[in-house]
């Protein structure tokens, strides 16, 4: 182990909202579209799909998804569909 490396990191978080963006990102809707199914601007769905690329350690929309999908968040056509634990879960 390297000196100062985490053993446990922090899992991330996402929020409720990025959460409606990620999925429908894997409906596969661009921001201009996702924008005008939630009713907001291109301009904050550009925002939230940033902040998740940082938060997620993501280059681009394949690899958001890719961590998405391991990580239990969305899953597609019955691939990975288990409940995975949440963070707050500590007692698993």
């Amino acid at each position: 182990m390297i000196t100062g490396e985490a053993s446990n990191p922090s899992p991330i978080a996402l929020s409720a909202r990025e959460m409606e963006i990620i999925d429908l990102v894997a409906d596969g809707l661009t921001n201009q579209e996702i924008a005008q199914r939630l009713t907001i601007s291109k301009r904050t769905v550009d925002n939230h799909v940033s902040n998740m690329f940082t938060k997620t350690g993501s280059k681009n929309r394949v690899a958001l998804l890719n961590w998405a999908m391991d990580h239990g968040k969305i899953c597609r056509d019955g691939f990975n569909c288990c409940s995975l634990p949440d963070a707050s879960d500590s007692d698993l």
